[in-house]
């Protein structure tokens, strides 16, 4: 028996025989040609049935999972046709004399190692979209020798990586799991995998190849594989799989019901996004809308900021998408550690402390602006609120305000339409915030209090240092005294608290936060109804014990 360990990125267990699929693309021959035309015409040609072939996997992702996780296959058919991608292809097909394939393969692997070496998660995950877009053509020039899905029976899919096309074009009748040894979370294999309700754990450090064909087992939650596993091995994980699977189906009978404690309770279960791939998991998850919507990755790794109109299609796409429920878009949180190459942003010692949020939007107002026109034209979708990051005093709040009616009576002049029931919040990072929170909710119509930054800031750490892990205590008191301080300060004023950040969606901490008066909890869509079914099993009048101990 062999153990090794991943990255679990899609819950579940699986059991059964492992199937290796070599999608390496180290074997692309490259030659010289001398009929340049000829060479030219075959590379059209290809793509010609690659995009058909695009197309025929968006129709059949829509039938198993989404409209929203499957345009991914319409952006790999843009990938195409990006005008840099076919001239650097043809450059090296008719200037260097290239053989089609090679010149898909080279252009496809510069233009995506780009994209691989920026610092952004959801950025460094179009890598893998550039490829799966070549590799439909190169599939076409150079087809494999072992095509993906030839199994006949259930297996668990290994490979070094899995592509967006290889995963759809799977059988799922014969399909168990996934382990890879490169992927991540916010990958779109790992959201058609959690769409599809199978386990995949990723990033595992061991040579997969070697244990084609052995027996395995695969913990998505823990991270867990184990090879030719004993006999109590099994044993133990065929009891967890049962377990995990009665779990399952208990969370997913909460589905439609209210987020309501047995004594008449009700708390908002709300969804954390942060790009517009994680909108069909929201909806999917039973949220009653979105509690925060992050615009950041609009604007980093880019040479110029995004256009009016890019960000206005974004914030429509978001209001629409949830049937007229409540959206919260939070503006840009921006700062030197995340890439912003179209800002002059100072290098900074610590940049969490520094030149970031609304600080930096209030000295770049055409940016501030830019994105406000956007939102407000977005407004007529759905029912928007709009929430600021890193407010530390009201007057900041005041600039806000008079901004918002300067762009109120630009679109007017315009003649755009915009609604006049936007709500304004402010998302409280810091002690100082929540301190005089009093001062804050009188003069807005709701309060998000993000977690992750109030605990880095009361407690003077940072979560990502190793060093520190010892010292990293969600739970402080000071952390929850705080959180209590602003529910107080809020509910006197008649305004509403939500709570994000990781602390949202810790079902050890629901009951607590229902002792506290939060509002609404802001969570990730994988674990809603896992606190769902923490509020429903809840007498609220038997916890209230939990806030006498803070």
């Amino acid at each position: 028996m062999l153990e090794l360990y991943g990255k679990g990125v899609s819950n579940g267990i699986a059991i059964g025989r492992l199937s290796f699929y070599s999608n390496s693309s180290n074997n692309v021959p490259k030659y010289s040609v001398s009929d340049t035309s000829a060479e030219l015409q075959r590379y059209k040609n290809a793509v010609d049935k690659a995009k058909l072939h695009l197309r025929m996997l968006y129709d059949e992702a829509c039938k198993r999972v989404s409209k929203n996780e499957s345009v991914i296959f319409q952006t790999h058919i843009m990938i195409l046709d990006d005008s840099k991608f076919v001239e650097t292809v043809e450059n090296l097909i008719v200037g260097k004399h290239l053989n089609a394939e090679f010149a898909v393969y080279d252009t496809a692997l510069k233009i995506a190692e780009i994209f691989k070496s920026m610092d952004d998660d959801y950025l460094q995950q179009r890598y893998s979209d550039i490829i799966d877009a070549a590799n439909t053509v190169l599939d076409i020039l150079h087809p494999k020798s072992n095509p993906i899905g030839q199994d006949t029976e259930p297996v668990i899919i290994a490979a070094s990586e899995l592509l967006p096309s290889e995963t759809i074009s799977l059988n799922q009748d014969n399909l168990l799991g996934f382990i890879t040894a490169r992927g991540s979370r916010n990958s779109h294999t790992a959201i058609l995998a959690r769409t599809l309700g199978l386990p995949l754990i990723t990033q595992v450090k061991s040579p997969l190849s070697r244990f084609d064909g052995m027996e395995a087992i695969i913990d998505g939650q823990s991270g867990r594989v184990v090879i030719n596993p004993d006999h109590n091995t099994l044993a133990h994980y065929k009891a967890k799989q049962k377990h995990y699977e009665k779990q399952l189906k208990m969370l997913k009978s909460h589905l439609g019901l209210p987020a309501i404690t047995k004594d008449g309770k009700h708390i908002t279960l709300s969804a954390r996004i942060d790009n517009i791939d994680g909108l069909e998991s929201a909806r999917n998850s039973d949220a009653e809308g979105i509690g925060i919507f992050r615009t950041d990755y609009l604007f980093v790794k880019r040479k110029n900021p995004p256009g009016e109109d890019e960000q206005f299609s974004a914030y429509k796409t978001v209001l629409k998408s949830f049937n007229n429920k409540p959206a919260v878009i939070a503006l840009a949180n921006l700062s030197s550690e995340k890439g912003v190459e179209f800002l002059d942003i100072p290098k900074e010692n610590n940049p969490a402390m520094g030149y970031r949020g609304i600080r930096l939007l209030l000295e770049n107002k055409e940016l501030f602006t830019t994105q406000l026109r956007a939102l407000y034209r977005a407004s007529v979708f759905g029912k928007l609120s709009i929430l600021l990051p890193m407010v530390n005093n009201t007057e900041e709040i005041d600039y806000v305000k008079r901004t918002i009616e300067e762009v109120k009576l630009e679109l007017k002049s315009k003649g755009q339409e915009y609604s006049n029931d936007v709500k304004l919040g402010i998302l409280i990072n810091t002690p100082a915030a929540a301190i005089i929170s009093d001062e804050i909710c009188a003069v807005t119509d709701f309060v998000t209090i993000g977690t992750n930054s109030l605990i880095m800031f009361t407690l003077a750490l940072d979560r990502e240092n190793q060093k520190l892990e010892y010292f990293y205590e969600p739970y402080h008191k000071a952390v929850l005294r705080l959180i209590r301080l602003v529910c107080k300060n809020a509910h006197e004023c008649g305004k509403k608290v939500a709570v994000c950040g990781e602390l949202a969606s810790d079902t050890h901490l629901t009951q607590t936060f229902l002792s506290l008066g939060v509002d609404e909890l802001v969570i990730v869509p994988p674990k809603l109804l896992d606190v769902k079914a923490v509020v429903r099993n809840t007498d609220t009048s038997e916890v209230e014990g939990l806030i006498k101990r803070l």
